[in-house]
């Protein structure tokens, strides 16, 4: 299982991160993530729940990435079980990350993919045998796009241009944390101050070094 942090429709910005330097932009027009056959379906299904089905509490975003800056250690238990929503006030809800995993009339635009016909809590979790999908399920790295797969796109526009972007492993990470890091920080500029946290002109906080 991985990630945990989510663009919402009104907040998909992309940053000013060093990982890219591609300006801010509002995506939109995203093209969906090819369907799911019933075979690669079958084979995302896990065992059924059982008393010792357990999430990770820490695990590491972008193994073997491929940019300089390296892989960011993830702690899923602080930003699922704390008060880390950008306003401090609440847990991230689960599909704010996992944005797969809810039935197709809850995703806002730009989103386009569901695969869930119940929003993922942690209590319908506990009760299906469906397997949460990591990013690269559908969000690859560069160069390794399965065959018959097709790496997710969106339009982003700045400064009045409108650009096509792949939405890669990378950039999709850079999305969801910088987006919801971003919005903590200038809801509650203290954070800013407290030993790990990241903006998203703050790469080396996060990232350990190739």
């Amino acid at each position: 299982m991985i990630g945990v942090f989510a663009l919402t429709a009104a907040a998909l910005f992309i940053s000013s991160a060093g990982f890219s330097r591609i300006g801010q932009g509002v995506l939109a027009q995203t093209s969906p993530t090819p369907p799911v056959s019933n075979t690669a379906a079958n084979a995302n299904i896990a065992k059924p729940a059982g008393k010792d089905k357990t999430i990770p509490k820490e695990f590491t975003l972008g193994k073997n990435s491929l940019s300089e800056y390296g892989e960011v250690g993830f702690n899923h238990d602080s930003h699922a079980f704390k008060q880390y929503s950008p306003d401090g006030k609440s847990a991230v809800g689960c599909t704010e990350c996992h944005h797969t995993d809810q039935p197709k009339a809850a995703l806002k635009s730009p989103l386009v993919t569901s695969e869930r016909t119940v929003a993922l809590t942690l209590e319908s979790w506990k009760q299906s045998d469906q397997k949460v999908n990591e990013c690269r399920t559908c969000h690859f790295q560069d160069g390794s796009v399965p065959d018959g797969k097709v790496m997710p796109s969106a339009s982003y526009t700045d400064a009045g241009k409108t650009t096509k972007k792949e939405l890669n492993n990378e950039l999709a990470y850079h999305i969801n944390c910088n987006t919801c890091h971003d919005a903590a920080a200038k809801l509650r500029p203290e954070l800013i101050k407290k030993t790990g946290f990241a903006t998203a002109k703050d790469c080396t906080i996060c990232h350990k070094a190739n």
